[in-house]
């Protein structure tokens, strides 16, 4: 069975933040759905996700390290639907 988004955004927060990546990627999720349920985050939101991830991680982790985790989701909304920013 394929994961869900969120599992596969899950997963890569964890690489980066171990056992806190859930509580932060569930309140940044809710942040970007405006307090919808982080776990039916849909694609067209990864790049406000990872907007936010930019913004916040710096807080808990090197401005490289949380480049990378910000990178990673990018990387994610590409695989989901292309490249975020471009026009179609």
């Amino acid at each position: 069975m394929a994961r869900s988004l969120y599992d596969e955004i899950l997963a890569i927060a964890t690489n980066y933040m171990g056992i806190a990546a859930e509580d932060y990627v569930r309140r940044r999720i809710r942040i970007v759905q405006r307090g919808d349920a982080p776990e039916r985050i849909e694609a067209d939101r990864l790049e406000r996700l990872a907007a936010g991830i930019d913004m916040t991680a710096k807080g808990y982790m090197s401005e490289e390290k949380a480049a990378r985790f910000r990178d990673d989701i990018l990387a994610l909304a590409r695989r989901h639907h292309g490249d975020p920013g471009r026009a179609p």
